[in-house]
């Protein structure tokens, strides 16, 4: 379902109070979420059109609750957004780190399929 205008003024607003609440910078967001800074402080200035994956991990980054809004995103997208923004967390930026994440990954993986 596609967001109204009136909802996504409604959004805008509540985003704003949000924002105004939280410690994070816009870097600090943008790492929790793996949206680009400049972009986390765009939409949290109200500038976006539709109810996107970034506006959605924005917002749950700031303690928003997101269940009932008309999403323009699909759920497996915005639920990657949140796994590649996990993994960007935990990975330390080396390649030994990410061998490591990827050996915890694949261990988790033959764990499943078992």
């Amino acid at each position: 379902m596609k967001a109204t205008s009136e909802e996504i003024s409604v959004l805008r607003q509540q985003i704003a109070v949000a924002r105004a609440n939280s410690p994070l910078s816009d870097t600090e967001i943008g790492d929790l979420t793996g949206v680009h800074p400049s972009q986390v402080g765009r939409i949290c200035r109200g500038e976006f059109k539709t109810i996107g994956g970034g506006v959605v991990q924005i917002c749950k980054a700031l303690g928003m609750h997101m269940e009932n809004a008309p999403l323009d995103a699909s759920e497996e997208n915005v639920a990657w957004r949140r796994l590649e923004a996990s993994l960007r967390s935990l990975w330390d930026k080396t390649p030994e780190g990410a061998d490591k994440i990827v050996r915890v990954l694949d261990t988790i993986g033959s764990l499943r399929s078992s």
